[in-house]
């Protein structure tokens, strides 16, 4: 009987810790952490439309981290840091991933460039976001995604 209360006691502990443990890990950027894959980009000079659909691009937000991931393994993973305030995204401070040889800042977009990003700094208007839709506006681009 007092292993039985003992036992109760301890599972409803860990229970009510491992709640307050995910309430504090909670980084408050809402709809947008998570993993994104980028399927359109349309080009507002000229009207054109690149299907990505079935290429394997993906933005994926946590905290305030942003890694940039080709599952195709075509492009380097890259990271970045980002801000979100109100509908404008900045993604800033771009690394090439390399956790064995060291992250290496990046000075020019290129390897940006295939996630839609064409600038070291660049800021985005959330056209619209949902719980597994998102469009966003730079000034070259708008590109739409799909949550996973």
């Amino acid at each position: 009987m007092k292993k039985t209360i003992i036992s109760a006691t301890v599972a409803a502990i860990t229970a009510m810790l491992a709640i307050t443990s995910c309430e504090l890990e909670s980084s408050g950027n809402g709809n947008l952490d998570g993993y994104w894959h980028l399927e359109r980009v349309d080009t507002l000079a000229t009207g054109g439309v690149k299907d990505l659909s079935e290429d394997l691009y993906f933005w994926a937000f946590q905290g305030k981290l942003l890694d940039l991931v080709n599952r195709n393994w075509t492009t380097s993973e890259c990271l970045a840091r980002f801000l979100q305030s109100g509908n404008t995204l900045t993604i800033s401070s771009p690394f090439r991933y390399d956790r064995m040889g060291g992250d290496e800042p990046l000075e020019t977009p290129e390897l940006l460039q295939p996630y839609g990003i064409n600038n070291i700094e660049e800021k985005f208007i959330i056209e619209s976001q949902s719980g597994s839709k998102m469009t966003l506006k730079s000034e070259m681009l708008r590109l739409f995604f799909r949550k996973l």
